[in-house]
């Protein structure tokens, strides 16, 4: 569906890293097994693959469900059999608050880059006018109401909004409804094709001015989004839940980099690939501090307890201190063909 190469990258990062890990022997010589299922981004085609892979396939774990709408719709599931939902692909608050024990997130929380991308261009740039562009399901509402409370600690309000039908372009409506707010920034919470496909509208626009600004969340593509639009980058800033796969001196970084050329040579690197090496990494550790034999329950035990075997020093920035590994948001921008951060620091 609208995320099919969110998911294969996500999957491949997870792969070369499993990959690695299996030919060196696994953990405690046993070997980690991917079963990868296509859900094409429709929750009800989720809950049957899941309950298949309970059934048939005997998972131990559900690892990366991909999108908000799909961990929504599978969670009561893991829920009632008790299984580990680790790594999933979505900052949703309903997966962080209130802490559930079979839960261990990878990432920082959509309100959490939210909050970064407003407080850049309220705070740091002075813009006062902003709209909504968002996918019309349980993630973008959820974005609606981050976005406004966000605003509203500002003393700033949504002056306009509109939004698009989950895995379609149809973002017309949206556009007109925006066009009436004339705002200087507008903030985009859905899947990269369409939010390209409003991006190429809303700079054709003459009821939009020229300067007009985009903020963009981690379930854009930066660089697929930056081909859809033959390069036209400026005035966006993209916001990611990991450090930049390109350019990062992080050793893990440049491990997955490494790993990348090895086992996938012709394919480029990503946030998503990252993202979903380190959200293997983070499941990998968890089995080696359980040790050789354990049960479900003692796994489950063990996640609670997982962000105390990682840097400590870090001081998480994230509501949700079930995992210190993955907390920090960057924003970047994309300028002369390459990716660079802005905004203040995040220290």
């Amino acid at each position: 569906g609208g995320l099919n190469s969110v998911g294969n990258q996500f999957l491949l990062g997870a792969k070369i890293y499993f990959q690695n890990l299996n030919e060196m022997g696994g953990v405690y010589e046993r070997k980690i097994e991917i079963i990868a299922k296509d859900d094409k981004y429709e929750p009800k085609i989720a809950i049957d693959n899941v309950k298949e892979l309970i059934i048939k396939d005997k998972i131990f774990a559900l690892f990366g469900i991909i999108g908000t709408p799909i961990a929504e719709a599978v969670f009561p599931i893991a829920q009632e059999k008790r299984i580990p939902f680790v790594g999933a692909y979505s900052g949703a608050e309903f997966l962080r608050n209130p802490q559930n024990p079979i839960v261990l997130n990878a990432r920082a929380g959509d309100l959490d880059e939210i909050e970064r991308v407003v407080k850049y261009y309220a705070e740091e740039l002075k813009y006062t006018k902003f709209a909504l562009f968002y996918q019309n399901d349980a993630y973008g509402r959820a974005g609606l109401s981050g976005v406004k409370n966000a605003l509203e600690k500002r003393n700033l309000s949504l002056l306009g909004e509109g939004s698009y039908k989950r895995n379609t372009l149809s973002v017309g409506n949206a556009l007109y409804e925006i066009e009436l707010s004339n705002p200087e920034v507008i903030l985009m919470i859905g899947s990269t094709t369409p939010v390209a496909e409003f991006i190429k509208r809303a700079r054709k626009s003459k009821k939009m001015s020229k300067e007009l600004k985009f903020g963009l969340f981690s379930f854009i593509e930066p660089k697929p989004l930056i081909n859809m639009l033959e390069g036209q980058g400026e005035g966006i800033i993209f916001a990611q839940v990991v450090p930049s796969p390109w350019t990062s001196e992080v050793e893990e970084v440049e491990n997955y980099r490494d790993l990348m050329k090895k086992y996938y040579p012709k394919e480029e690197l990503s946030h998503v690939s990252l993202e979903g090496f380190f959200a293997a990494r983070m499941i990998t550790e968890v089995f080696k501090t359980v040790g050789k034999d354990f049960t479900k329950e003692e796994f489950i035990k063990e996640l609670g307890n997982f962000s105390k075997t990682l840097d400590e020093k870090a001081v998480s920035k994230n509501r949700d201190e079930r995992c210190k590994c993955l907390h920090r948001v960057h924003l970047s921008e994309y300028v002369e063909e390459d990716f660079y951060s802005v905004g203040k620091a995040d220290e």
